[in-house]
């Protein structure tokens, strides 16, 4: 899926290599942006195709694509992050990441406060568990083989049961389709194998709105659970969705995003939101 046409597409120099970027409202540069950090998945748009103009729609969004380099680090990730908020933003953004880029998000939040106004991250994690590494191993002998099972495999552990199920035998076999082999996202599963941001996560102040994702088979909810327990100024809410909520319930993240966003503050540290089961 892609942004619609009114988004302003446009490039930045960084560290030898071109970054992508994506803008709702050039014009309203000096106002509180969104910054959207993508996921595994290859792309902003890959991840944030529904959400980007739902916020769009009241707010100036930016979002870009992370450029693979080979040994990349949570540091160089977080440095094109941080290059693309100097280059497109004035002052403190609104900085949301969503399962990789939420754990690029918190690291940036922990080594550089004074550049993020709110933080929220969705279906993150602070270090690499066993029950992970198995399912990156499968997925690794998977695309090693250039198995035809690839497909099938990541729509069974990106999506929940509920959604897969409510969806006619056409729509599941699309969306088989149009995940692809994983090829777009090698690397970045090369890096999630060994995240460990303990020590970043243990410095964030900004207040943060920490999201996870019940029926979420890739990042379980008890990954979310650590974020908001380890971050001080943390709140809590849950969605009851797969680990592809972006896909699944856009809905229900713009709802929280934004009335998060809105007043940061509003809701005391520890605060646990309701369950919406819409």
């Amino acid at each position: 899926m892609a942004f619609t046409s009114d988004v302003v597409k446009g490039e930045i120099a960084h560290d030898g290599r071109t970054i992508r970027t994506y803008d709702s409202a050039p014009h309203k540069r000096g106002e509180d942006t969104i910054v959207l950090l993508h996921g595994t998945s290859g792309s902003a748009q890959s991840t944030y195709w529904a959400l980007f103009p739902m916020l769009a729609d009241g707010r100036r969004v930016v979002a870009f694509d992370f450029v693979d380099t080979e040994g990349a680090t949570t540091e160089s990730y977080a440095a094109q992050a941080r290059a693309v908020i100097a280059a497109l933003c004035d002052g403190p953004v609104h900085l949301t990441g969503c399962s990789f880029g939420a754990v690029i998000a918190a690291h940036l939040a922990g080594t550089t406060p004074e550049i993020v106004k709110s933080l929220t991250l969705i279906a993150g994690w602070i270090k690499t568990d066993i029950h992970q590494q198995l399912r990156y191993d499968v997925w690794f002998k998977l695309h090693e083989e250039k198995s035809a099972a690839m497909p099938g495999f990541m729509v069974m552990t990106a999506f929940s049961h509920a959604f897969l199920t409510m969806r006619l035998p056409g729509e599941v076999d699309a969306l088989v389709e149009k995940i692809g082999d994983g090829s777009d996202r090698y690397a970045k599963m090369v890096f999630n194998r060994t995240v460990d941001i303990t020590d970043a996560v243990a410095k964030i102040t900004t207040p943060t709105l920490v999201i996870g994702c019940t029926q979420d088979q890739m990042v379980p909810i008890y990954h979310s659970k650590l974020l908001f327990g380890a971050i001080e100024n943390a709140r809590f809410a849950e969605i009851p969705s797969g680990h592809a909520v972006a896909h699944e319930r856009p809905s229900h993240l713009l709802m929280l995003i934004r009335d998060f966003i809105d007043a940061p503050e509003r809701d005391a540290p520890g605060t646990v939101h309701a369950p919406i089961h819409a």
